[in-house]
């Protein structure tokens, strides 16, 4: 996952809400099974979609405060920020064609 950004509580706001991209955040834990395979699939489209999407990943136990503000409740979830404001809400695995779908939809 060395494309995705990591962001947490402190820098949140200047790496998601205040950037031109559109985001795709990717929450995490480190017990979750299935955010490995999610994270890995969000990874090989960050090389795609370079300069068209940013992707950050927020691990929700270092990150509390983020975690409550979006009431991520569940594990992987993926948010997609567009103008600070987020747009879209994934719950659970997603595969290679469910993401880019989404991911075209954003960077056309």
């Amino acid at each position: 996952m060395e494309n995705i950004i990591k962001v947490n509580d402190q820098n949140f706001d200047e790496e998601v809400l205040i950037c031109e991209l559109p985001v795709l955040v990717c929450f995490i834990t480190k017990w979750c099974q299935s955010c490995y395979p999610t994270c890995l699939v969000a990874d090989e489209l960050s090389e795609e979609y370079n300069g068209r999407v940013k992707f950050v990943k927020v691990d929700i136990e270092e990150s509390l405060k983020i975690a409550d503000i979006y009431q991520i409740t569940a594990v992987p979830t993926i948010l997609v920020f567009q103008d600070s404001h987020a747009t879209k809400r994934l719950i659970s695995y997603r595969d290679r064609g469910d993401l880019k779908m989404i991911l075209d939809n954003l960077a056309a």
